[in-house]
């Protein structure tokens, strides 16, 4: 299905399940589109959710950009519950999606029931966290086929073997200069002072197969939002929906099933 926004660009987006149901906007990582949440969307619409999962502008079947912003990717999702009806989401985001549902959840405070931030980060600050940031950049810019190579030693093993078949084929479709301008989006991203404003309850997750440095980028995020909780997934890492599949949908979905006065 396709959404014309109000600033021009076509928005792809699939929904899954009974529109009764409680409706969770799922939202993809860099360089990936709604495909990303396959094994989210053959399990959770049957869970009592239904999923609305978007293409992001410049990625997928939503249309090119000229310039990428975060803030104009929460408006798109606010465009898209406005269209659909919905008054109230919860919103589940991953790793750049992870921006884009802490943007919207600050922007349109009142649209969000739940909220699910998984290996993601709210700002990039430190020298450490600009220089992985550019590093990425600068392999897009200059030998695009190194990213492909790097996915590799990134996703090693039988148990990444599902996130290295995605990204290896979501890499080789998409654009050159829309990674890019993502890219530097995300590499400029920084919402930590407004995470005081989030009011939904909100979870926190992050794999512990990137190390320390992914899980104290997440580990601030949540430090910075109000009652949020915050969990390791054993197993996970960037994106864990792909890698630890099962943990992750059991994490999300007993959140989102707990009631305001369990939390």
């Amino acid at each position: 299905m396709i959404l014309k926004t109000s600033d021009g660009i076509e928005l792809f987006y699939e929904t899954y399940g009974e529109n009764e149901n409680t409706p969770t906007v799922l939202v993809h990582g860099l360089g990936a589109e709604h495909n990303m949440w396959l094994p989210q969307i053959s399990r959770f619409p049957s869970q009592g959710l239904f999923v609305i999962a978007p293409d992001m502008r410049g990625h997928g079947n939503s249309s090119k950009v000229k310039s990428f912003r975060i803030i104009d990717c929460a408006k798109d999702i606010h465009e898209l519950l406005e269209y659909s009806g919905i008054t109230k989401a919860d919103l589940v985001g991953i790793s750049m999606g992870g921006l884009i549902v802490q943007q919207f959840a600050c922007d349109f405070p009142d649209k969000v029931g739940k909220l699910v931030i998984v290996d993601s980060f709210s700002e990039v600050n430190t020298f450490a966290e600009k220089l992985a940031g550019w590093m990425q950049w600068l392999t897009i810019k200059v030998a695009p086929g190194l990213l492909g190579k790097s996915l590799g030693s990134a996703y090693k093993g039988p148990d990444k073997a599902q996130a290295l078949r995605y990204f290896q084929e979501a890499y080789s479709k998409i654009d050159k200069k829309q990674l890019l301008y993502a890219r530097e989006e995300v590499n400029r991203f920084n919402i930590t002072n407004r995470l005081g404003e989030i009011i939904a309850p909100t979870l926190v997750l992050v794999g512990d197969q990137f190390g320390e440095f992914a899980i104290n980028m997440a580990k601030k995020t949540a430090n910075a939002i109000k009652g949020s909780q915050f969990k390791i997934l054993k197993g996970g890492c960037d994106p864990s929906n792909l890698v630890a599949p099962d943990l992750f949908d059991n994490a999300v979905l007993d959140f989102l099933r707990t009631t305001e006065e369990e939390l």
